[in-house]
């Protein structure tokens, strides 16, 4: 088959709704602590797998106060971002005895200081980089 060819049934699928097109979404991240354990992140790109199926998971490793990576692998209008800096290496968000996290984290969106984060508060369009700001 002609590149030409591939190019042009492709469009038509997309066109037609048959291959959702995909694309990648810049992440900023903001309050990192530099060289203090890697940064864990879920993606999720539907309400009813929120916290459950990730569309992905990743570790970045930070070495400054900011990261910048992409997040690949949307095809809806909407991706919901969930956070943490494991410090001491554990593959999990400490909290303390009363459920407070004792680790830096964050989530997309306007999550709540009090409850944890949910889609209908973390959900943010994909037309635009994601903003996320760990907490101290």
């Amino acid at each position: 088959m002609k590149p030409l060819h591939i190019a042009s049934t492709l469009a038509a699928l997309l066109a037609a709704g048959a291959v959702q097109a995909q694309h990648c979404v810049r992440v900023e991240v903001h309050n990192v602590r530099p060289q203090q354990g890697m940064l864990m992140v879920a993606a999720y790109a539907e309400a009813e797998n929120y916290n459950k199926k990730p569309l992905t998971l990743m570790q970045v490793r930070p070495d400054k106060d900011s990261v910048h990576f992409d997040v690949c692998g949307a095809t809806g209008p909407s991706l919901a971002l969930s956070l943490f800096q494991d410090i001491n290496g554990n593959q999990k968000l400490d909290t303390n005895v009363i459920g407070i996290p004792s680790e830096p984290w964050g989530a997309s969106g306007k999550p709540s200081n009090f409850e944890a984060p949910r889609w209908e508060t973390t959900q943010v369009p994909v037309d635009r980089p994601i903003v996320v700001k760990l907490s101290q």
